[in-house]
């Protein structure tokens, strides 16, 4: 299933297979979208930004920005200033500098995701915060 939210002038397509987490829907936290210029790289339940980014890192979602090890020295990886962000429970260095997220309110209380499709309409409704 497909659902569309659109906020400024953007409109993203998240569907059942970006979502990292699908279990943690009624946890009560927001929908983390996370999207590199428009097109979503993945859809994580958690409490903060950085959990939601650790977590994509984890599930392998984030793979497109790991920073190869020919790179390193580009990104002063072993040095005291780098210039990427460490991520995953693992640390792995990854550029990041092009995504972007939007953070959706939680749902009031939904079982599962494919209950999603239901309120899809509603879908727009939830605010960006």
């Amino acid at each position: 299933m497909d659902y569309k939210v659109k906020f400024a002038n953007f409109e993203l397509t998240v569907s059942d297979s970006d979502i990292v987490n699908p279990d943690e829907i009624d946890s009560g936290y927001p929908l983390w979208i996370l999207h590199d210029h428009g097109f979503v790289v993945c859809a994580v339940w958690a409490d903060h930004l950085q959990n939601a980014i650790d977590e994509a890192v984890d599930e392998n979602k984030m793979d497109r920005y790991l920073i190869d090890e020919s790179d390193y020295a580009d990104y002063g990886v072993n040095t005291d200033e780098p210039t990427c962000s460490f991520l995953g429970n693992a640390s792995e260095p990854f550029d990041i500098d092009t995504l972007g997220y939007v953070e959706l309110a939680p749902p009031k209380t939904r079982s599962n995701c494919a209950e999603l499709a239901e309120v899809q309409p509603a879908v727009q409704g939830w605010h960006v915060i």
